[in-house]
């Protein structure tokens, strides 16, 4: 009730026009005008990298996809960090992919420490308590994120340190204790003050730490329900087992028919909450790779060299920095028209779009590639 209560408060008390649900003409349309403009914006996007804030295709809410790109369940930020500088301790609900592109650190999770490089993956599992330390050399880092977990309404954050946010003011108990923020009216819309109370909502966590203290199972029933029942404990198992770091050394460069890859997340690793994989791609001067087709969007951070993307025959060029935007369905490869070797980091979600539809259409083999 008191969830509901809150929600109340901040929309208010007007009446939502049942034509937003029940207009599935309208809907019909408006997904048409959505899908004519995601055609006009660019498959190549010069990103502000280490921006101060701020996510480089919109932000994780929905409502800001195809603003910059022709992606709408993907999009991404960067994380810079100084020596020795740490991130604020927080803890949210989605997992946390981090690919390290310079310098290196250690991440803390629930009070154990987990040193990292250059091209390792961090991962932090759905809520655990995290916070990320740069080394002597600084850390920059990239970190895409799927914008399915809005759609579910579970962006919660909980901060147990202050963040900095921008227009927000800090709330101080009677002893001059930080306690959390206070976002003025008029940010981000807001059509009155909201307090964001520091730390964990007490409720939030009881429902976690019950579902996480299912460990065995047992049920032994045979019905679908009885095998429904039994995903928790093996969730817990696989939280367990989640690896904290994915270090680069111990991700084997493949050569396949798409081209010459290292994988770093894919079913094979079987990581709690998994949204995304995640993969490299290394194109040598004058090569390109596979053609493929998927349901799911990709996204392609450009980390060395310049290039071309082919998409359903239409080509954009990319040099290092740039995101590489492929939308649902498009037959799509990855080319190399310089003298250095490109480098690329691929993300794209892991559920439900490839795996529940089909998977990879092969449509080409890499121009190297010898079977």
């Amino acid at each position: 009730m008191a969830e509901l209560e809150r929600e109340r408060e901040h929309l208010g008390e007007r009446e939502v026009d049942a034509r937003l649900y029940y207009d599935y003409e309208g809907r019909f349309v408006k997904q048409r005008l959505e899908r004519d403009r995601m055609r006009m914006l660019p498959r190549v996007v010069k990103p502000a990298m280490f921006a101060p804030s701020g996510h480089a295709l919109g932000d994780v809410r929905v409502f800001e996809r195809f603003t910059v790109g022709p992606v709408s369940a993907l999009t991404c930020r960067f994380l810079e960090l100084g020596p020795g500088e740490r991130t604020p301790v927080e803890r949210r609900i989605p997992i946390l992919l981090l690919f390290v592109l310079e310098g290196g650190g250690v991440v803390s999770e629930e009070g154990e420490s987990h040193p990292f490089g250059p091209e390792d993956v961090l991962v932090v599992p759905p809520y655990t308590r995290y916070s990320i330390t740069a080394g002597d050399d600084g850390l920059r880092a990239w970190i895409p994120e799927t914008r399915f977990w809005h759609v579910l309404g579970l962006l919660w954050h909980e901060h147990f340190e202050p963040h900095l946010i921008p227009g927000a003011e800090s709330l101080d108990d009677v002893d001059g204790a930080w306690g959390g923020y206070r976002v003025p009216r008029g940010v981000l819309g807001l059509e009155r003050d909201l307090d964001v109370r520091a730390g964990a909502d007490p409720r939030r966590a009881a429902v976690f730490d019950a579902r996480r203290s299912v460990r065995d199972d047992e049920n032994r029933g045979s019905t679908w329900y009885d095998d429904l029942v039994r995903l928790l404990p093996a969730d817990n198992a696989r939280f367990d087992g989640t690896p904290r770091v994915i270090g680069a050394s111990t991700r084997p460069w493949e050569d396949t028919r798409g081209g010459r890859m290292r994988f770093y997340v894919s079913n094979w690793e079987n990581l709690a909450g998994q949204d995304l994989d995640l993969a490299m791609y290394e194109i040598a001067p004058g090569q390109r790779t596979g053609s493929h087709r998927h349901i799911a969007e990709e996204l392609l951070l450009v980390l060395e060299g310049t290039g071309f993307e082919d998409h359903d025959g239409s080509t954009h060029a990319f040099e290092a920095g740039d995101l590489i935007c492929v939308p649902p369905m498009a037959a799509h490869s990855h080319g190399n028209d310089g003298d250095d070797v490109v480098r690329l980091v691929s993300v794209w979600s892991h559920h439900p779009a490839n795996e529940f539809l089909g998977g990879f259409e092969h449509i080409a083999d890499a121009s190297d590639w010898r079977s």
